[in-house]
């Protein structure tokens, strides 16, 4: 049989996740949109990772497994990996414990069909491991969407990664992952940052399709480190756009910009 280029190529950072990573991956084994593979990258985990991962590739053809030649010391690499190693028209990204609902891609690619946007991002619901999820059904009519503006994004990362699905065009256009220690847990950021300089199109869905793992462990946790990153992030943006003086002086503002719509989105929903 000729061998067909899937239209969507998954790719699944892991390190040490052998509690979760099986679940995440029944969950994208399950999706109700089949024309996918799913490029498993193992950053040299310690643990049973690799044992699982592999079974999943032995079950089903579309799952490959690639171990990363040494460990990243974080997630940049690993995808970047994983993304070199694809083949599909759009990446989609899932890290290794959060969870798909059944319909993410197929909704998502619609969108994408309608709109020809680059990136096509959802909603994305919280729940803290251990917790119930709430069922989320497919939608009906016409999928609510927003653009997500250069703008938008410098006010915060409205992008959840494990609910992005990217045209491989506007992630080589954009670069690589930036895979320094300085960018670990917002290298995303920076990434659609850059899509939206070269004037991609980012649209989010407006309804769940990813359930995010709460984790106290994640490199994610910390807030005010977060923030201090993801404020030098928006600092290179202003750099590319030979504005670095300016963003000194508006780094204050920033910050309470960026503090305050944070705090904001966590009083009236749990949902990003």
């Amino acid at each position: 049989m000729e061998w067909q280029m899937p239209r969507v190529s998954v790719v699944v950072p892991v390190y040490n996740a052998e509690k979760y990573i099986g679940e995440t991956l029944r969950s994208i084994s399950s999706q109700t949109f089949a024309d996918f593979d799913v490029h498993v990258v193992d950053d040299c985990s310690t643990d049973g990772s690799a044992e699982i991962v592999q079974a999943f590739c032995a079950a089903d053809g579309r799952f490959s497994y690639h171990r990363s030649p040494s460990n990243f010391g974080g997630p940049a690499g690993p995808r970047n990996l994983g993304i070199e190693k694809s083949s599909g028209e759009y990446v989609a990204f899932c890290d290794a414990d959060d969870v798909w609902v059944a319909h993410k891609l197929e909704t998502q690619l619609a969108v994408a069909d309608e709109t020809g946007a680059d990136v096509v991002s959802a909603i994305v619901r919280d729940f803290h491991d251990g917790e119930e999820r709430e069922p989320v059904a497919a939608p009906s009519g016409a999928v609510p969407r927003s653009e997500i503006s250069h703008a938008r994004l410098l006010l915060k990362n409205w992008i959840a990664l494990s609910s992005v699905v990217a045209r491989r065009s506007a992630l080589s256009a954009a670069g690589p992952f930036n895979a320094a220690r300085t960018h670990v847990a917002v290298e995303d950021f920076d990434m659609w940052l850059r899509i939206t300089h070269n004037g991609g199109l980012v649209v989010r869905v407006g309804v769940p399709l990813v359930h995010y793992r709460k984790l106290p462990t994640s490199i994610s946790a910390s807030k005010t480190m977060m923030i201090r990153k993801a404020l030098n992030i928006i600092g290179d943006d202003y750099a590319r756009r030979g504005k670095g003086a300016l963003f000194k002086m508006l780094r204050p503002v920033h910050w309470v910009l960026y503090v305050g719509t944070s705090a904001w989105m966590r009083a009236v929903r749990r949902e990003l």
